[in-house]
């Protein structure tokens, strides 16, 4: 195994350490020295990776928006009709929602509202990174399905993928951080298609 490799995984490991301790714990009582002990290595090997406390929370929440899901939709292939369209639509929102309220998640998306006054940078990144993964992401399968002629032609990409997501978020707002952590809620497949049915009826090219 080359020594990049390995320090590729002992960064991993830091890094999944990292995201248990804070969910656990919370940010401000959480310690590099714990976060350490999880990954089993030295506190200076995490300041030598992430600079501090704060950077390796930055890395936590961008290795989970960044993992392979439905946070960073596939590529908009196969979908070759309206039926396959609203289909494609619906996976892609599932995941969205089912990602967004993993327990983990919403525990470091509640370190960044509450840390954020203390450190407004976190609450920028997480937009960032939202808006640069999520919402691109959506914007450009549109913009395929647009030239596909799936898509009215008239529709804006961006306009729409805030459409699609933004109605999600209420979910993950409402039943996941606004919740307990132990009674986290996930709206129902029919919920689902619903939403996904009416931005449907307002982006199809035969309507």
């Amino acid at each position: 195994m080359t020594r990049s490799i390995r320090a590729a995984e002992r960064r991993e490991r830091i890094i999944r350490s990292a995201i248990g301790v804070f969910a656990k714990g919370g940010y401000t009582a959480a310690t590099t020295a714990q976060v350490a002990a999880e990954a089993g290595v030295s506190k200076e090997t995490i300041y030598s990776y992430f600079g501090n406390k704060a950077g390796l929370l930055r890395e936590a929440l961008t290795s989970l928006v960044a993992a392979p899901s439905g946070l960073v939709p596939a590529e908009p292939d196969g979908v070759a009709s309206a039926d396959e369209l609203r289909a494609r639509l619906e996976s892609m929102a599932m995941s969205l929602i089912n990602d967004l309220t993993q327990p983990h998640y919403l525990a470091l998306a509640r370190i960044v509202v509450a840390e954020t006054p203390r450190d407004p940078s976190l609450a920028e990144m997480f937009r960032d990174v939202i808006a640069g993964r999520v919402l691109s992401a959506v914007a450009r399968s549109l913009t395929t399905w647009q030239r596909a002629g799936l898509v009215d032609a008239d529709v804006d990409a961006a306009a729409a993928a805030r459409a699609f997501v933004g109605p999600l978020l209420t979910y993950v707002l409402l039943d996941g951080l606004l919740r307990p952590s132990t009674d986290i809620r996930r709206p129902p497949a029919e919920a689902v298609r619903a939403q996904v049915a009416l931005l449907c009826r307002a982006i199809a090219r035969d309507n």
